[in-house]
């Protein structure tokens, strides 16, 4: 599994479009909270070791269709700084729009992401604007005939291209290649991702448990250098999991592995 440093960098002007990227617009309306039953809260609190600790913790509520319905983010104190609000469409399974409010130093914001898709369910593309009606970015997507995206175009909002990117997959393998160009053509990076997360087991049994969750993956950086991680986890009776540790692994010389937690998340869910 890599993670592509400069895809971030061009796509990050845009801070409310959900799917403003290839593999976001590909796993837009998957259901990554749970797995398993239809829950109606999970809370969160997810803890992050690096040079300091720092803790942050989720509300997230769901529609009887089990369907994200809204999010609030908070500090390790307890203070409001994000909600998002979603619209959904529950006979088809698909996200309409989502609302994005954020308090900051110097007051609040909000941001509107609407989607848009054909007669057959797939996203074509989305519009993403200010609570006054002001364009911010828009993305227009081209997809196969399975519904993946294959290219996937950011404008700004004079309609002016800020960058593409191109897919090819391999169903054989749930891998999909993904590429970032530049609007002269300059490719700036390729990265593979899976296609399908419900069924990666299915695919790589060694990097995933039995409740298709991930095992051990790892991450590139823009030198070149790979990190290596390994991840535990904790479940309640139906299946989901309530625990989650992280673990970066790094080879020595001699052969022995060292961990160090990197990440530990914890979610109390209400079904």
């Amino acid at each position: 599994m890599t993670k592509s440093i400069v895809l971030l960098l061009l796509l990050s002007v845009s801070t409310i479009c959900y799917s403003q990227n290839l593999y976001s617009a590909l796993h837009m309306n998957d259901s990554r909270e749970y797995k398993f039953g239809r829950p109606k809260r999970i809370i969160e609190e997810n803890t992050f070791y690096s040079s300091h600790t720092e803790i942050a913790k989720n509300i997230k509520v769901f529609d009887a269709a089990g369907m994200l319905l809204t999010e609030e983010r908070y500090t390790q104190d307890g203070i409001l700084t994000a909600k998002l609000t979603y619209i959904n469409d529950t006979t088809r399974h698909l996200k309409l729009s989502r609302i994005f409010e954020r308090w900051l130093k110097y007051g609040r914001s909000k941001e509107i992401a609407v989607s848009h898709y054909d007669e057959h369910g797939f996203l074509i593309g989305s519009i993403d604007s200010t609570a006054n009606g002001k364009i911010i970015d828009v993305v227009k997507i081209v997809n196969n005939s399975k519904g993946d995206p294959i290219e996937l175009v950011l404008f700004d909002a004079n309609n002016n291209p800020f960058g593409k990117e191109t897919a090819e997959y391999n169903y054989d393998k749930n891998t999909v290649v993904a590429s970032v160009f530049k609007n002269d053509g300059t490719k700036l990076s390729s990265d593979t991702a899976k296609i399908r997360f419900d069924a990666a087991s299915s695919y790589d049994k060694s990097n995933y448990n039995q409740y298709n969750d991930v095992v051990g993956y790892s991450t590139t950086n823009l030198n070149g250098s790979v990190n290596l991680y390994e991840c535990e986890y904790k479940y309640d009776k139906t299946g989901n999991w309530t625990e989650q540790k992280i673990y970066k692994t790094t080879l020595k010389p001699n052969g022995k592995k060292e961990r160090q937690l990197d990440r530990f998340f914890k979610r109390e869910i209400t079904y």
